[in-house]
């Protein structure tokens, strides 16, 4: 099998795989977001054109090294890049997601960093990624604010009930 093809599967596997199921993503798209998110038709396209940079990144790195162990250094950082949404989605909390999102902008500079002076295209590849994550993190906050009554009583957005009164 080649190598592109290898990598691309990898690539594919994972984007595929870590992501939320329709039950836990169901919670996430009640909640309610930043008015700007909603007129931005950009948005949609910042993972796919993450994934396609990271795949070129990991191509091309692997073009001028050729060491497998590099792409799997590429692939443990994909999945650490696309698991806060499923972390969040499958824990219904927000903030589940913060902590992976350092490690991964970490790791992804860290990485760029690394592979830079090898290839110079493979670390200018993975700057999606490094813009992104801040954004979706700075995101995920402000939906924090946005969603905190509905975030502590459980109740969704949409949940048009009066609250209960705790009081006797």
């Amino acid at each position: 099998m080649p190598p592109w093809l290898l990598i691309l599967i990898t690539v594919l596997v994972i984007t595929l795989v870590v992501n939320p199921t329709e039950r836990d993503y169901v919670w996430y798209r009640s909640l309610r977001r930043p008015e700007w998110i909603s007129r931005q038709p950009w948005v949609a396209l910042a993972w796919p054109l993450i994934s396609v940079c990271f795949y070129g990144s990991a191509l091309a790195f692997w073009q001028t090294a050729g060491s497998w162990g590099w792409v799997a250094v590429y692939a443990v950082l994909l999945v650490l890049l696309r698991s806060p949404h499923w972390l969040i989605c499958r824990l219904h909390r927000l903030t589940a997601g913060l902590p992976v999102w350092l490690v991964s902008w970490t790791l992804t500079l860290v990485l760029a960093l690394i592979v830079g002076p090898a290839s110079p295209l493979a670390s200018g590849l993975l700057l999606p990624a490094l813009v992104w994550t801040p954004v979706e993190a700075a995101i995920a906050l402000r939906m924090v604010g946005l969603n905190r009554k509905e975030h502590r009583s459980g109740r969704g957005p949409d949940d048009r009930r009066p609250a209960r009164s705790r009081r006797l």
